[in-house]
């Protein structure tokens, strides 16, 4: 059996790592995930059973904040074990799944959350522009906003 050199083998298991990690991006895009929120992180990441879910195209002050605890606490009290449909965008943040939710008594949790002014639209993160019309309805973000986000 004739050898094949170190180069080609290499080469072929980049090839096969790329693969996969672009069709498991497509695997994950506008994948449906439904469930009870079993945790709140913070104001912008949720778990669904032991799910993380960042929300898409949202910013939140940092728990150490007034306005990010406010955030979490609001959460807390909308949406533990209440059950919740996320619409994954396929992305990965930080080992989250991100994605858009929704609760069946506030709709959209990213539009509740920028239109009572608890969060701020993530321009570079909502480039479809789904929370553009909250953001003009509740005014300027009153929080931080990441120099990423603009």
């Amino acid at each position: 059996m004739k050898k094949l050199p170190v180069r080609f083998i290499i080469v072929k298991h980049l090839f096969f790592i790329v693969v996969f990690f672009s069709l498991s991006r497509c695997l994950f895009a506008e994948t449906i995930l439904e469930g009870n929120v079993t945790k709140i992180r913070d104001g912008d990441t949720i778990e669904v059973g032991q799910i993380a879910i960042r929300f898409q195209g949202l910013t939140c002050d940092e728990l150490n904040t007034k306005k990010g605890r406010e955030a979490h606490d609001l959460l807390n009290e909308i949406l533990m074990g209440k059950r919740v449909v996320c619409v994954l965008s396929g992305d990965m943040s930080y080992e989250r799944l991100v994605g858009r939710c929704a609760v069946s008594e506030k709709g959209d949790i990213a539009r509740y959350l920028i239109e009572n002014g608890y969060c701020g639209r993530c321009n570079r993160y909502d480039k479809k522009g789904f929370y553009a019309e909250s953001e003009k309805k509740s005014g300027p973000y009153t929080g931080v906003t990441p120099s990423y986000c603009h």
